[in-house]
């Protein structure tokens, strides 16, 4: 999901790989459990968007629901590559999968029972699904395979009602819930491990609950919630450690208060009257608190890639060399500054830790101007205009700045457009602007590469609106390969068909120019313990509370 940083740096979700223990990789870790118990976490965070899984779509509303609402599958709670492995939660096993990859066949956990002592029954499924649907949760257009749910979709726009969506069937006495499919889909666990699967009661209010918290599945449950203020979160007492792979939680209470001044934030921690700052370190105080207080620190790498979009449809970037004298020219080591440090080079449209990540080292790191420019003038558009789009918000207009001072000395004639960040995104996915170039940042909805490279660079799914294929890539070639592993089941030969799309999308097309994955820190109070075990960061879901420990 692309967004514009103007508070911290990852404002959307889902998710993340992940790069810890002082700017370096830590080993998985295993699941905490409450043989670490401690009464209370304190919390400095950032204001989520809501508290509803059915409508919560930002890090600082997941990284909290991952603990407090379950679906039939999640994700392991460890750290590196592995904590992209989808899981089942709810689910008694992952589900069997039939007809071509079109049918999903799943048994419910008995006797599993939310947090006000109701049971869970595999009828909540289908009314969590329908309540996404009643409520245009933004997470509705990944179930658009689903039988069905296309044409529940339009009698609820409509005003009409139908009893169900037609391709999910429950039984509550035999505990079963089948899931059929128009077309096979790859994603398809990845897509049920999402909180908008997230089991709610039938009958749940179409409405946003965020402040009347629904029951919950997980280790925790939301007790109090008051919006840009604080939040707090007790146990979950009818959670009793009986779904493997989600830890009971060590802390007994959590209560965190909502801060959007970064420096009042990292302060709280620094001074010991919070154990967790969520917001990143302003990068002007991270030298010294890092000198300072440098134990207490992670610097982590999460899912994301900063890339320049190059509009093929349009001269100079409908040449192929110009495009690759972009990627040429560019010193991404230089770029890494703009972020105060806290960014790790790429050339990879896919972020580190993914399983199908396979590093691209084609173009120096410090840039290579000399070729750059001999490709422009091979590419016979040397004079042209070229204008760059960008956010007004720092430190995007800056990048932007940066690509505009390369293209300049590359012998193009620039301009620069700045616009609000509120309309740029709709603004340059929108083909009447006719955007050249610019600014584009991706972060996952989950971890699997189809939510990169389907969305992002599939020909077929180029829009007139809302196209977040920027760059208008439409390699033919490419287009096949995507749609065929997007219908596969995830496998070896997949993975490494994913890694074999990067590499030609970036080497062989120059479809963008990638530049950074952006950073970020965590904090801790001196309380806390950063042993093996006691600090998990989910490639998803980022520091896992549930799992944290006290000295």
């Amino acid at each position: 999901m692309a967004i514009v940083l103007t508070a911290v740096l990852a404002a959307t979700v889902a998710g993340y790989s992940h790069a810890t223990t002082n700017r370096s990789t830590n080993a998985s870790a295993a699941v905490a459990t409450n043989a670490h118990s401690f009464p209370l976490l304190r919390l400095s965070w950032e204001a989520p968007d809501y508290f509803d899984p059915a409508l919560s779509y930002t890090v600082e509303g997941w990284q909290v629901l991952w603990n407090v609402y379950a679906g039939l599958l999640g994700y392991k709670h460890v750290n590196g590559a592995d904590g992209g492995t989808v899981i089942p939660y709810l689910a008694q096993s992952l589900p069997k999968v039939s007809n071509g990859g079109k049918l999903y066949a799943f048994t419910l956990r008995s006797n599993i029972k939310y947090s006000n002592g109701k049971l869970v029954k595999a009828s909540d499924f289908a009314c969590t699904i329908q309540r996404d649907y009643e409520l245009s949760s933004p997470g509705v257009g990944f179930f658009s395979s689903i039988q069905g749910a296309t044409a529940y979709s339009k009698l609820k726009a409509s005003r009409m009602r139908t009893s169900h969506i037609s391709g999910i069937t429950t039984n509550d006495a035999a505990h079963t819930i089948t899931v059929k499919l128009t077309h096979p889909e790859g994603d398809m666990l990845n897509i049920l491990a999402t909180e908008f699967a997230a089991f709610v009661p039938c009958g749940t209010p179409a409405v946003d609950q965020s402040t009347h918290p629904t029951p919950a599945t997980g280790p925790y449950m939301i007790t109090k919630y008051t919006p840009h203020q604080s939040f707090t979160l007790a146990k979950n007492p009818n959670f009793n450690g009986q779904i493997p792979g989600i830890p009971s939680g060590n802390p007994d209470k959590v209560v965190a208060k909502i801060y959007s001044d970064n420096a009042q934030a990292a302060q709280t921690v620094a001074s010991n009257s919070s154990d967790y700052d969520f917001l990143a370190i302003p990068t002007d105080r991270l030298a010294s608190y890092e000198q300072k207080y440098g134990s207490r620190i992670r610097i982590y790498t999460p899912a994301d890639t900063f890339y320049f979009f190059l509009n093929q449809r349009y001269a100079p970037f409908n040449n192929a060399k110009a495009r690759e004298a972009v990627n040429y020219a560019i010193s991404r080591k230089q770029m890494v500054q703009l972020f105060g440090g806290l960014a790790v080079p790429t050339e990879n449209i896919l972020p580190p830790l993914y399983k199908a990540y396979k590093k691209i080292t084609t173009f120096p790191v410090n840039g290579n101007m000399a070729k750059a420019k001999q490709l422009v003038a091979a590419s016979g558009t040397t004079g042209d205009a070229v204008t760059l789009w960008t956010p007004s918000v720092e430190p995007d207009k800056s990048i932007v700045e940066y690509e505009q001072s390369v293209l300049t000395q590359l012998g193009y004639k620039t301009t620069l457009k700045v616009i609000d960040p509120q309309i740029y995104f709709s603004t340059i996915e929108n083909q009447s602007t006719k955007a050249q170039t610019g600014y584009v940042d991706w972060y996952q909805d989950y971890p699997n590469a189809i939510d990169w490279f389907d969305v992002l660079f599939n020909g077929d799914r180029i829009t007139q609106t809302n196209n977040n294929d920027v760059g208008n890539t439409n390699d033919p070639a490419i287009n096949k390969q995507i749609e065929k592993l997007k219908t596969e089941q995830p496998s070896s030969a997949v993975t490494a068909g994913w890694a074999k799309v990067d590499r030609e999308l970036i080497t062989k097309d120059f479809a963008a120019a990638p530049y950074v994955t952006r950073s970020g820190t965590d904090f801790f109070s001196s309380k806390m313990s950063l042993s093996k075990g006691c600090y998990v960061f989910n490639v998803l879901y980022q520091w896992d509370f549930a799992s944290a420990c006290a000295k």
